[in-house]
């Protein structure tokens, strides 16, 4: 995938690379496959880091922050299982990719993000690949999108220290989170939160390291 001084070849053969270890991986679903296959990472990714796109490891992006790697997102989406749902909230933007991603299996997206420069930013490589169902946000996440609320499908795309009732508060009946939950410093139980009428059914399903995500909202950055 990777030519010998660093540049990428054939970002489509990257992407095929992709697609075979996330079915190794067991992530067999079609849909799925098919968003990581059309959504371009190396888009969401800054051009110096482009040739980096499809390898095993978080990139820097903008605003000091970082995108996770394809199959960590795979992984976690996989749980969240968006295909057709009809609204779906997203807590941290980040470079965009993630929303791209659920918006190729769901019918809307809003995403909410502390920084503004990472929205504007998003919300161009929506528009230049031509991504119309996004709503990217500049709000504080920890507060949710009541005025939308329900969703259908909840994804906070860092992790958290515990459960946010707050947000998860904001899921439609039979809706879904899905959420890294754990300390910071260490590994974080990836969590599917499902509601019941009023009940709320928890299971955890594996592993991941993710940044944590932080309360507020940033105008200026």
């Amino acid at each position: 995938m990777m030519g010998e001084a660093g540049g990428v070849t054939d970002f489509w053969e990257a992407r095929a690379g992709l697609i075979l270890h996330l079915r190794q991986l067991g992530i067999t679903d079609s849909e799925i496959l098919k968003a990581f296959e059309t959504v371009p990472h190396e888009a969401f990714v800054p051009d110096e880091y482009a040739q980096y796109a499809y390898r095993e490891s978080s990139l820097p992006i903008e605003c000091g922050q970082s995108i996770t790697a394809p199959t960590i997102l795979a992984t976690m989406i996989s749980v969240l299982a968006p295909q057709g749902a009809g609204k779906v909230l997203e807590i941290g933007t980040g470079s965009g990719y993630s929303a791209a991603l659920l918006s190729r299996m769901a019918r809307r997206v809003f995403t909410l993000e502390k920084f503004r420069v990472l929205v504007g930013l998003a919300q161009q490589r929506w528009r230049t690949i031509g991504y119309g169902n996004i709503i990217g946000l500049n709000e504080d996440g920890f507060s949710g999108l009541p005025r939308q609320a329900p969703f259908e499908r909840i994804f906070l795309a860092g992790s958290v220290a515990e459960v946010p009732e707050e947000i998860v508060g904001q899921l439609d009946d039979g809706g879904v989170a899905v959420m890294a939950v754990g300390p910071a410093s260490e590994r974080q139980a990836i969590v599917r939160i499902e509601r019941a009428d009023d009940t709320y059914i928890e299971s955890e399903h594996g592993f991941v390291r993710l940044a944590p995500l932080t309360p507020g909202r940033s105008r200026g950055l």
